[in-house]
């Protein structure tokens, strides 16, 4: 191999901040970078969210916590600078933020290093992945970073020992049902209405229909519950790895363009997500065998019919007659 061409299997930072959906879009890539340099350290550095779900993943040696504070907090910015100044085989940027290329002019650029991603004069600019989706862009990265491509599962999660039981017995067969999104992006979410009336449909044809969501998501989950009596909710009942659990057995899921959606569908369960004018569904919709999605403009004007509809085509052996 060309040495130049590639990172040595010796230590690699990754940069992956979030989103919760991003970074399972980047579950292949870790898996990549994994089994390619069994030996090497992998480091991440992750937001303060998503660095306990991090810790579980079989993945990486450790994970660095970046706050992500105002550079002129000083202090925090001396905190970050220190881990630029590391002897690292590569610096690996899956986040391709304005931030991270300033972490590169300003932390990494005088140390000569190896850097793939974005970043302004950078040693190994990636492509222009701009209509690719962030899977697909975030392992092609590590390949160019000398991985080969390995495809992730969720057995780590779904199984792993730190996991408690279900603290319910769910009725089947059923199905999920994510209505929520990030707080920050309500345009994204499908309407109340429109949920409750799926999830009657749903119901109609023999498979209940659960609704899951944390306690920030609980109004428009309780609004759904009482339009339609068919829905039930989980609001606050699983953490991750019992909703991995969930999605494995379900008949499918559906659900809008957020983090557990991408969940679901890399567990391998039939995996329908809802998009409007603010997703853009070539870079953003989840991947899988048994995956697909609705876009349209005007989220709204999806209807029932055409979910279920749609559902049924991706669903293979799933059962939707009534």
């Amino acid at each position: 191999m060309n040495k130049d061409n590639i990172v040595n299997n010796d230590s690699y930072l990754i940069i992956k901040h979030g989103a919760l959906g991003d970074l399972i879009q980047g579950l292949d890539a870790f898996e990549s970078l994994r089994k390619s340099f069994p030996s090497a350290k992998l480091i991440l550095l992750t937001s303060p969210a998503f660095a306990s779900l991090a810790g579980l993943m079989p993945y990486f040696d450790s994970i660095i916590i970046d706050e992500r504070k105002p550079f002129y907090n000083l202090s925090k910015t001396r905190k970050i600078q220190k881990h630029f100044h590391k002897k690292w085989s590569a610096v690996i940027d899956l986040q391709c933020s304005k931030r991270t290329s300033a972490y590169f002019k300003w932390f990494y650029k005088s140390t000569g290093g190896q850097w793939f991603g974005t970043a302004k004069g950078c040693s190994h600019p990636i492509l222009d992945f701009e209509e690719l989706n962030n899977r697909d862009r975030m392992l092609k990265t590590v390949k160019m970073a000398g991985a080969k491509s390995f495809k992730a599962n969720l057995s780590w999660l779904a199984n792993n020992h730190t996991t408690s039981a279900l603290p319910f017995q769910p009725n089947t067969p059923y199905c999920l049902i994510i209505p929520g999104s990030s707080p920050n992006k309500l345009r994204k979410r499908w309407s109340p209405a429109g949920f409750a009336e799926l999830s009657s449909r749903i119901y109609d044809l023999g498979i209940t229909p659960y609704l899951v969501g944390t306690k920030s998501e609980n109004s428009v989950i309780e609004e759904i519950c009482m339009l339609s009596h068919a829905a039930e909710s989980l609001v606050d009942k699983t953490d991750l790895g019992q909703l991995a659990q969930l999605c494995a057995n379900a008949q499918f899921v559906i659900g809008n363009d957020t983090g557990p959606t991408f969940l679901a569908a890399k567990t391998g369960v039939a995996t329908l997500m809802l998009m409007g004018g603010d997703t853009n569904p070539q870079m953003s919709s989840p991947t899988g065998n048994l995956v697909g999605y609705i876009y349209k403009s005007d989220i709204q004007s999806i209807t029932a019919e055409e979910i279920i509809n749609r559902m049924k085509e991706i669903g293979q052996a799933v059962t939707l007659e009534s």
